[in-house]
């Protein structure tokens, strides 16, 4: 999914507060007590910089968490109405988003509930990553790669998931931008991406956004980064077409992309 929730800040270790718009920094941008960058490895990765995705790009989330939260919602608030497929579910968050969606759904007395059912969905459970995925960001960060995820799950939740990984140490991003309620603030508009950008000291043609729907895609283009689909999430054939013409780059399977990101990677001989 691709989520809705409150304002909140969150950093490594600390439990979200809520805040008001003269604070320094918007709800979505969180920073882990360490700055990634701090071992070097031998690899080359062809970009220093990757603006990440989270669901169904790193971990199933919408499969395993945020859909399931929905058919929920739509069972306790909506018992008449059936409810979507997974497939047109991702197609939704690809176009024209899920929190357009949702108000076309639920009433606005309602979306107190539906955001109630989701945040119980994900504080019930985390996903899992997908296979390969930690040991790709945990050769890219021993490289001295840098990563930003950008998201529409809220940055605590996110910070959560890799938490849990038996390579947390290895593979926690720098920084995590995540959903904020004003649209300025969050993928598609480029915001999230310049921040990232002017965080980590990192020129635009020294970062690759990967992502698996469009909101990432068009954030990446309106501030001049190299673009790549995540293609091994879904196979939605309207979001296939889009990826396909629209990124730099179109990746079915991690394999691919860790080929293509750490060209002279060896590929591990075993996954967690």
């Amino acid at each position: 999914l691709k989520s809705r929730q409150r304002a909140q800040v969150c950093v490594l270790g600390s439990p979200p507060r809520e805040v008001r718009r003269a604070d320094l920094l918007p709800s979505c941008f969180s920073v882990p007590a360490v700055m990634a960058g701090e071992v070097r490895g031998v690899l080359a990765p062809r970009f220093r910089c990757l603006l990440l995705d989270h669901d169904d790009t790193t971990v199933r989330g919408t499969d395993e968490i945020h859909y399931p939260a929905h058919v929920e919602s739509l069972r306790q608030l909506k018992p008449g109405l059936e409810p979507c497929s997974l497939e047109e579910w991702f197609a939704r968050n690809h176009d024209p988003g899920v929190s357009t969606y949702l108000k076309s759904i639920f009433r606005p007395e309602e979306m107190d509930r539906e955001h109630a059912i989701w945040v119980e969905a994900m504080e019930a459970a985390h996903p899992s990553f997908y296979e390969g995925m930690p040991e790709v960001l945990a050769d890219f960060r021993a490289s001295g790669g840098l990563v930003a995820v950008v998201s529409h799950s809220p940055a605590d939740v996110i910070w959560r998931h890799y938490d849990a990984h038996p390579l947390a140490d290895r593979i926690r991003p720098d920084i995590v931008l995540g959903w904020d309620t004003d649209p300025d603030w969050r993928k598609p508009s480029p915001w999230p991406a310049l921040q990232a950008l002017e965080r980590l000291g990192v020129r635009p043609e020294e970062a690759l956004v990967l992502d698996d729907l469009s909101p990432g895609i068009r954030m990446g283009r309106a501030v001049g980064i190299a673009v790549a689909a995540s293609g091994w999430g879904h196979s939605v054939p309207v979001v296939q077409e889009y990826m396909r013409r629209e990124c730099d780059y179109y990746f079915a399977t991690v394999r691919d992309f860790a080929k293509f990101l750490l060209p002279d990677r060896r590929e591990p001989t075993s996954s967690l």
